[in-house]
């Protein structure tokens, strides 16, 4: 027989017989009680899954919301270079020269054709071949020169390195003066230093000729 006199008692006999204690559990927990680990388990279990289903779906959006900015990208780009391939003019008088004429793929090709391109890289020179615009200008004096635009909605550190190649080559292939220009809706912050330090001239294109181009 078991004789209980202390509360240390009852707890030393709880832990020697574990289906006692289980018994007490139920008389004095009600049955919510007694399921509520398993509730909360259960719980968690759901949360944690309706987190990696929405993550999932957010992550979804956020790929379909990149691919549709690279699909659009290259779109806009198309309406900036038709843009400043009409504002040309505007373009060389920004910069206090004046336009005779742009120049067309053909005439580029030309160009390169008929000069010496001994040591340069034959991606660049593809690359020249087809720059988004080559203007043949002329400064205060009268005396022809050159601007290579490269042109993009949103004008970055690419842009700046291809128009100062460019102009580069314009120099070397005509013997003449060259520009580096850059134009765009936009311009990144990172080339801002390039466009201070006078090493390409930023143009930003015209707002209301950029929308009626997309349309």
């Amino acid at each position: 027989m078991t004789t209980i006199n202390t509360i240390e008692d009852l707890m030393r006999v709880l832990d020697e017989n574990p289906e006692w204690l289980e018994a007490m559990r139920v008389r004095l927990l009600t049955r919510e009680l007694i399921e509520l680990p398993r509730v909360v388990a259960e719980l968690s279990r759901v949360v944690t899954e309706l987190a990696k289903s929405t993550n999932e779906r957010f992550d979804k959006v956020e790929s379909d919301i990149r691919t549709l900015r690279d699909d659009i990208a290259p779109i806009k780009g198309a309406h900036a270079r038709n843009v400043a391939i009409e504002q040309a003019d505007l373009i060389v008088e920004a910069m206090g020269l004046t336009w005779k004429r742009t120049l067309t793929h053909q005439e580029v090709a030309d160009l390169v054709r008929s000069s010496d391109t001994s040591g340069v890289p034959r991606n660049e020179l593809g690359s020249f071949r087809v720059a988004d615009l080559i203007v043949e200008c002329a400064d205060t004096g009268g005396e022809t020169c050159y601007a290579a635009v490269e042109v993009s909605y949103t004008v970055n550190g690419r842009d700046t390195t291809r128009a100062v190649r460019n102009a580069g080559y314009l120099e070397r292939f005509t013997g003449r003066p060259a520009r580096a220009v850059i134009a765009g809706d936009r311009m990144d912050e990172r080339v801002r230093e390039s466009v201070e330090s006078g090493r390409v001239f930023w143009y930003r294109l015209d707002q209301k000729a950029l929308a009626i181009a997309a349309e």
